[in-house]
This record gives structure tokens, C-alpha cells and sequence, in this order.
């Protein structure tokens, strides 16, 4: 029997056309998203044409890297580089490409991390593209972290529960046997864990530091949530605190894009 497909993407409309005459001034945000690329790759891979709603053509664009000159110091918070072309399909028109490239930050220079990996380990997580491929990709990150940094795992299914509190960053060993031990089974709880990862945050909270919850999971959030507005009203709260959320998309057949970028948006991540 065919496995049921249930990914959930959000509905969107075209942009419209607009007179410069009347409308001379536009917007627009400088957050980067990249998650539609991926997806709209899978599904070639797999030999279906996407999704109409999963290709979102600014993460698309935003997915690769450009040579943009970077600002010289922290006076310049970003730099801007523009380019005219004649249009393909319009020979009365000009694009004009906007470029930012925000002042770039060493590594070793980086503030101190508190890091929460808030981890989906419900049944819905067992294929091989799942959680043991999250646990692979946890991993390559730890091997980035410091010993000023600070990283806690929580995870969650029908319950909830801290499987490491926050721990150095040097203590790999230690991080790493907690990421393997974890095992997918039972029903979603994602709102309980959410809380559960803030309250973790806010424990190790590092003030000028980067203070981030990372949900990794296939987005099938199913039991417990008392309703998705909420769960985004506490996102957008926790992140006037200084604790941001990013979220990683795992696995096909039940992915949930509609909700993980909405709740991506709201944290800042």
C-alpha cells in the first residue's frame, strides 16, 4: 500500500504588477531563508514535479552564495551592490538585482552560544531520513562548538523530557552520547517540548551572547498543542527576550512546511 502524503504547504499568490508612478517606494525584509531549494531538489530527485506552494522563488535565490563586497567594520552593517539588466521576456524593462552582505564576524570571534536542541523523537521520526539523520547532522555541529559555549537537548514525543542540561561546549564525548541515545517512538507533544526547550534557554542564558532553540523535526505536530497561534505568540514573546528559534526540516511524506517556516518567521530563525 502507498504510504499517504500528507506534507502541508502554505498557500501563496503571485506578487502583482505594480505602477512605479503610483506605488515609487518598496520593501523588503533582510532575513534569509533557504528551506524551499532543498525540498523543491528532493523532489526532482525523486522524479516528481513540486509542489505548486513549496517553491517560493526568494529562498531559491537566497540558497546560493554571491561574491557581494562585505562592509570593512562594524560601522557598516551591511553593504548593498546593484545591478541593471534588460529584461528576457520584456524588451521595454529593466531588473535591478539588490544585493546585502551583512558585515561578516571570524568564527573564533563569534559571541558565546547557548544552543537547545529541542529534538522530535515520536514515531514519525524512525525512517533513516529522520532522526538518524538528525543525529548525524547534530553531531558535524558539535564538533564547531567551544568551551565558552553551552548546549542542552530536550526532546519530545507523548512526553517530555531534558535528556542533557546546558553542558560545555568541550565536552563532546558527553554532548555526542546523548545525541545517539536518543530512540523514535509514540505520538507528538511539540508544544509541551517548545516550553520545555525555553525554560532550558533561559537557564543557560548567555547575555550578549547568541541564545537559540533549534527544533528539528518533520514538522507533524499532532498532539498537545493547544492551538498553532499560541504556540507562535510564545515564539515571538520568547524572541523579544533575546532567545531565538530555528527550525530544521526533516524527512518527506508527513513534512509539515506550512507550520515550521511560520514558526521560523516568528523566531527569527
Amino acid at each position: 500500500v502507498e504510504p499517504t502524503n500528507t506534507e502541508t504547504y502554505g498557500h501563496f499568490d503571485d506578487n502583482p504588477v505594480k505602477r512605479v508612478a503610483e506605488h515609487p517606494v518598496s520593501t523588503f525584509s533582510i532575513d534569509v531563508d533557504t528551506g524551499a531549494y532543498a525540498n523543491v531538489r528532493r523532489m526532482l530527485h525523486q522524479g516528481q514535479l513540486p509542489v505548486k506552494d513549496a517553491v517560493r522563488v526568494e529562498e531559491m535565490v537566497n540558497y546560493f552564495s554571491y561574491d557581494y563586497p562585505r562592509p570593512q567594520d562594524t560601522r557598516q552593517p551591511f553593504a548593498v551592490s546593484t545591478e541593471l539588466a534588460p529584461t528576457p521576456w520584456n524588451r521595454h524593462s529593466v531588473l535591478l538585482r539588490v544585493g546585502l552582505k551583512g558585515y561578516d564576524i571570524a568564527a573564533e570571534k563569534l559571541p558565546p552560544a547557548n544552543l537547545v536542541f529541542l529534538v522530535d523523537v515520536s514515531g514519525s521520526m524512525l525512517s533513516a531520513d529522520k532522526l538518524p539523520l538528525l543525529q548525524g547532522s547534530l553531531g558535524l555541529l558539535v564538533q564547531q562548538l567551544r568551551a565558552q559555549d553551552r548546549v542542552s537537548l530536550v526532546v519530545y514525543a507523548g512526553n517530555t523530557g531534558v535528556v542533557l542540561p546546558p553542558t560545555s561546549g568541550d565536552q563532546k564525548a558527553t554532548i555526542r552520547a546523548a545525541l545517539n541515545n536518543l530512540t523514535a517512538g509514540g505520538s507528538t507533544n511539540g508544544a509541551a517540548g517548545i516550553r520545555l526547550a525555553y525554560a532550558m534557554a533561559e537557564q543557560g542564558y548567555i547575555k550578549g551572547g547568541i541564545n537559540r532553540v533549534l527544533l528539528a523535526t518533520d514538522g507533524d505536530f499532532n498532539v498537545g498543542t493547544v492551538s498553532f497561534e499560541a504556540l507562535k505568540n510564545l515564539v515571538e514573546e520568547k524572541r523579544k527576550t533575546g532567545i531565538s528559534l530555528t527550525t530544521l526540516g526533516f524527512g518527506n511524506g508527513n513534512y509539515n512546511d506550512h507550520l515550521m517556516e511560520q514558526l521560523a518567521d516568528a523566531g527569527n530563525g
